[in-house]
């Protein structure tokens, strides 16, 4: 479990994510307040099937609300470190960096904080502290991989949250309706559904 940052600290000019930031980004705990929205085929279904479902639920909820606050905190940290795990595969951490807006990256290194994949985490962070270039961060991306698919952490958190409503498909639309109002998150919160092409 990741306890406090114990890694040399020089500057990455590169990244985005203001390095006296990070203590309070990742002072985080999971969000009791607002249920994850999800079905029961999902929650029994693969890992992939389980992201799947609260990616597009998080999608659709971010196109109907004016901020953030009404969607669940942990179904936004899920959707984002499936993000970061797809786009440093596809393409790489420079990549991730360049066409991730910064709440969305917060977002999903408080979930690799939440996730006990501390490999995963550690990583992430000397990503930030420390000039790792595309390579070097690829090869450690796949050693932790190697020790937890990120895909598995992630699925577990989701399955292990303390707040989730389970709702049968063709009942969310009618849920999102009650549950959003607005006319769309900024876009500093992409809308993840799958396609890093939304991105540019």
């Amino acid at each position: 479990m990741f306890t406090s940052l114990s890694y040399p600290r020089p500057m990455n000019d590169f990244d985005r994510i203001e390095y006296s930031q990070l203590d309070d980004i990742l002072s985080c705990e999971k969000d009791s307040s607002t249920p994850v929205l999800l079905t029961q085929e999902a929650l029994d279904g693969t890992a992939a099937e389980l992201l799947d479902c609260n990616r597009g639920i998080v999608a659709r909820a971010l196109d109907r609300v004016d901020s953030t606050a009404g969607i669940s905190q942990d179904a936004l940290r899920s959707s984002y470190v499936d993000l970061y795990a797809a786009a440093v595969n596809e393409h790489s951490l420079s990549w991730y960096r360049t066409h991730v807006p910064r709440p969305a990256r917060a977002l999903a290194l408080q979930g690799l904080r939440l996730m006990n994949a501390p490999d995963h985490l550690d990583l992430a962070v000397r990503a930030i502290e420390s000039d790792l270039d595309d390579s070097d961060f690829r090869r450690a991306f796949d050693s932790a991989e190697a020790v937890l698919p990120l895909a598995e952490a992630n699925a577990a958190y989701l399955r292990d949250l303390p707040a989730l409503s389970i709702l049968k498909e063709a009942d969310i639309s009618v849920a999102m309706s009650i549950e959003f109002t607005g006319s769309g998150a900024p876009a500093d919160y992409p809308r993840w559904n799958g396609d890093l092409s939304i991105l540019g």
